[in-house]
C-alpha cells in the first residue's frame, strides 16, 4: 500500500517536460489532435498546472470540436497564469459553438483591447451580441469591422441581416450587393434577397425566389426554411390551402415551426403563433 501511494504522489509532482511540449506542437501543428492528447494527456493529473500544456489540450479539442473539453483547459491555462490574446480568442469562439453567448462577449472584450484594430474581433463579439439579440451592438460592431476591412464579406452579409431584423430596410440590399460583388456564397445572398422582398411584402415577388432557391440547393434546412417561407407567402395573400401545403413540405425537410404550424392550424384549426423571422446563415463557423 505504501509503495502504490508513493507511485501516485510521484505522479502527481512530475512535470511535464519542455521537450513534451514541443513534440506536441510540433505533432499539432501537423494536424495531429488526437496524438496530442495522448501524449499531453499526463498533464491533466499534476498537481501544478501546466499552462502551455493546457492551452494545447485546449487547442486539440477544439480541433476536434470537443468544445465543452477546450474550454475545461482553456481555464485551467487561465488558472496557471496565462491571459493570452489566444487564450480569449480561442476561448470565446469555443463558447459561441456551445451557445454561451454571453460569456463568448466577454472574452471577446478582452482581445479586442488587446487588439483594437483587428476585424474580426468584432465580427465574432457581434454574433455572439446578435445571438443574445443585443442587435444595437451587433450593428455597431459589424460596422466596426466592414471600416477596418472593407473587404469583409461575411461582415457586409451579417450587417444586411441584423438591419433585417431591426427592420432597417434602407442600406440592407446596398450590403447584400456588396457582400456579392466581393464573392460571398451566393445561396445565402438569394436568401436573403428573398426574404427581404418578404419582409416588404412583395409576396408574389418573393415566391418564385424562394422555389428558385429550393431548385439550386442541396441542404434539407435551407429547403425547409424556404418552403416555410412560401408558406408564409401564401398566407399572407390568403390562400391557406396552399399555405399549408407548404407547412407540409418544410415540415418533412425537418422545420420545427412548420410542423407545429401545421399540426395546430392547418390540421386543429387553431390560432397561428406570432411569425418571427428566421437567419439563413449560421454566421461563423470553425
Amino acid at each position: 500500500m505504501l509503495i502504490l501511494i508513493t507511485g501516485i504522489s510521484s505522479q502527481l509532482n512530475a512535470q511535464i517536460s519542455e521537450k513534451q511540449i514541443a513534440e506536441a506542437q510540433k505533432i499539432y501543428d501537423e494536424g495531429d489532435y488526437k496524438e496530442v492528447l495522448k501524449l499531453l494527456k499526463p498533464a491533466e493529473t499534476l498537481s501544478e498546472i501546466n499552462g502551455e500544456a493546457e492551452m494545447l489540450l485546449g487547442d486539440a479539442h477544439h480541433k476536434r470540436e470537443e468544445f465543452i473539453d477546450a474550454i475545461e483547459h482553456y481555464d485551467r491555462a487561465e488558472k496557471a497564469g496565462i491571459e493570452s490574446f489566444e487564450l480569449y480568442f480561442h476561448r470565446a469562439r469555443a463558447y459561441i459553438s456551445v451557445d454561451e453567448y454571453r460569456k463568448a462577449s466577454k472574452d471577446m472584450d478582452k482581445v479586442i483591447d488587446m487588439q483594437p484594430d483587428n476585424a474580426e474581433l468584432y465580427f465574432f463579439r457581434a454574433f455572439a451580441e446578435s445571438e443574445m439579440n443585443h442587435l444595437t451592438n451587433a450593428l455597431k460592431d459589424y460596422t466596426k469591422a466592414i471600416e477596418l476591412d472593407p473587404e469583409y464579406k461575411e461582415a457586409y452579409y451579417n450587417r444586411a441581416a441584423t438591419k433585417m431584423e431591426l427592420e432597417q430596410f434602407e442600406s440592407l440590399m446596398a450590403d447584400i450587393e456588396k457582400a456579392d460583388e466581393l464573392g460571398l456564397e451566393s445561396e445565402y445572398l438569394d436568401f436573403t434577397r428573398a426574404q427581404y422582398s418578404y419582409e416588404q411584402k412583395q409576396y408574389e415577388e418573393a415566391l418564385p425566389l424562394f422555389v428558385a432557391i429550393i431548385e439550386k440547393t442541396d441542404d434539407n434546412a435551407t429547403k425547409g426554411m424556404a418552403n416555410y417561407y412560401i408558406a408564409e407567402c401564401y398566407y399572407n395573400l390568403g390562400d391557406i390551402d396552399e399555405s399549408c401545403k407548404y407547412f407540409y413540405k418544410a415540415a418533412k425537410f425537418g422545420d420545427v415551426d412548420a410542423q407545429e404550424t401545421f399540426d395546430n392550424f392547418c390540421e386543429k384549426d387553431q390560432l397561428r403563433t406570432l411569425f418571427k423571422p428566421r437567419k439563413k446563415l449560421e454566421k461563423v463557423s470553425f
